[in-house]
């Protein structure tokens, strides 16, 4: 019998691409959408799947809408939905790094919602959470997932290190997926195009950056981050009940990233990584706010942290292989000028 999914989050970044993933594989899924009602529901979803390379007209009849809030008690859902799904993802979050956006109330409001989904499932059903591979970023180094939250904090990571923990606290069984820094290849969207991307022309604008040049960034192309969720979604038995989502010990360091940049961004050669201890003294005011928008990121740009996944790799094998960043980071850089990464610095 072929699994039903339900899950939040399908109008943001992994969540719309999990859906046709899993729609090009024949299985049904249900979004949770914030919306008026069901008709309303499903205009934001296929707006949302449209911008995607991987959507097919076809998929429209794989796709369905909820109308619905992940800040309300089981997500505004009826009973029927909740039951009528074979396994549940929770991916909705705010995800700002700004310490004034709000994001920790709201996304542990969803999660305490969250919790009481998580009471009223089966045995036959199964539950997952989205969490970020950054609750942990200490010590430096390989990380792996049975290591105790440590190190960078913001409100968003927080939130994330709470959730997780309110979840556990219940006793009911969930598998907590753990990205490292996804980024939107594939689809046409502006602002998901320069979601974190937006730092790399404003650190070279700079010029000296606090960045260590041996330190690794585990990122990936959301395409492979979803791909990663349906294997796990689809298998009936979990050797674990958390897992890194990640390019694990594959993780390029700045200065490899810098090098590989220098043909499709010439101007990546203006960076100069004095290390995380260097402190910058801007002498012009654009320089003031650019280094100012990058103070939120900074500490979670150089914990040097590689998030192994050794555990995703003995469950899916090969596809655990994250594609190499030469493959597509280019391009990505290419679709914004350094205006637009100004631009969307004020508004991360």
């Amino acid at each position: 019998m072929q699994k039903r999914v339900l899950l939040s989050g399908a109008t943001g970044l992994i969540g719309g691409e999990l859906m046709l993933i899993l729609a090009a594989r024949g299985i049904q899924s249900t979004a949770v959408v914030r919306a008026r009602d069901s008709a309303g529901a499903r205009e934001r979803l296929l707006e949302r799947l449209q911008k995607s390379v991987l959507w097919k007209p076809e998929f429209a009849d794989k796709v369905g809408a909820e109308a619905g809030d992940i800040e309300a008690p089981n997500f505004g859902l009826s009973p029927a939905v909740i039951q009528a799904a074979d396994v549940i993802l929770h991916s909705a979050a705010s995800t700002s790094f700004k310490p004034d956006a709000g994001v920790y109330p709201i996304n542990i409001k969803a999660a305490e919602n969250f919790a009481g989904i998580l009471k009223t499932l089966k045995p036959s059903q199964r539950g997952f959470f989205v969490g970020t591979a950054a609750v942990t970023t200490e010590p430096r180094g390989v990380i792996t997932e049975d290591m105790p939250f440590a190190g960078y904090a913001n409100d968003y990571i927080r939130s994330k290190r709470d959730a997780e923990k309110l979840l556990r606290a219940t006793g009911v069984p969930f598998v907590s997926l753990r990205p490292g820094i996804v980024l939107s290849r594939g689809i046409d969207d502006a602002k998901l195009a320069r979601n974190m991307l937006w730092s790399i022309p404003v650190m070279a604008e700079l010029g000296e950056v606090p960045l260590e040049p041996l330190a690794k960034l585990d990122f990936a192309p959301v395409d492979f981050i979803a791909g990663a969720f349906a294997e796990m979604l689809l298998k009936n038995d979990l050797a674990h009940d958390c897992y890194h989502v990640s390019t694990g010990e594959a993780s390029m360091t700045f200065q490899a990233l810098a090098e590989e940049l220098t043909l499709t961004m010439p101007g990546i050669k203006k960076l100069i990584m004095r290390g995380r201890d260097y402190v910058p003294v801007p002498k012009f005011a654009r320089q003031r706010w650019m280094f100012a928008s990058l103070q939120p990121y900074l500490p979670f740009l150089t914990a040097d942290a590689v998030f192994s996944n050794a555990r995703l790799r003995a469950e899916i094998g090969t596809i655990a292989d994250a594609p190499p960043p030469i493959s597509y980071l280019g391009e990505m850089l290419g679709t914004f000028s350094l205006s637009d990464a100004v631009k969307q610095m004020y508004t991360p």
